[in-house]
């Protein structure tokens, strides 16, 4: 047992980074991620921060999540996630400026199978699935952009 996986990746979205990176919070992703419905431990309020602690319902699984590392003037956010009975590990997401007005976003994952359940989880994390599950953030997110092209508070930034 004891299977251990590692897989990072990058995309690119046509918004600058700072309207980015709240997205990948545990409220901002209620925006593209259908069903991601966090349940706010501590602090109440939701906000990220550093030692913040949630939990999902999401994709038949319940996972809690505690925010590692919270830089929003760097862009940049670790969280642990344990998934009980399968798997546990670390995602960070890094967003930098690119170019004028574009935003590239790193997602890493370390995962850790704690059973075969977990293990079964971590063999369908392949490479390619990895990759269609970046594809896939780029092309929600980059719909969640478009459509808010025409908001002003969108156009005045």
């Amino acid at each position: 047992m004891s299977a251990h996986l590692e897989r990072s990746g990058k995309f690119l979205l046509d918004a600058p980074v700072e309207e980015v990176f709240p997205l990948f919070t545990p409220r901002g992703e209620k925006a593209w991620v259908d069903g991601w419905d966090p349940e706010f431990i501590h602090p109440a309020h939701g906000r990220a921060e550093a030692g913040m602690v949630f939990r999902t319902r999401h994709g038949g699984e319940e996972t809690l999540w505690a925010c590692a590392d919270f830089d929003a003037g760097r862009h940049r956010v670790r969280y642990c996630r344990l998934t009980p009975g399968s798997r546990m590990g670390f995602v960070t997401v890094a967003c930098r400026a690119f170019g004028n007005r574009c935003a590239e976003v790193e997602v890493a994952y370390a995962l850790t199978a704690l059973s075969p359940q977990g293990e079964a989880v971590l063999a369908e994390m392949t490479e390619a699935a990895y990759e269609g599950m970046l594809a896939d953030w780029q092309a929600r997110i980059t719909r969640l952009l478009s459509a808010g092209c025409e908001t002003p508070a969108r156009g005045a930034a």
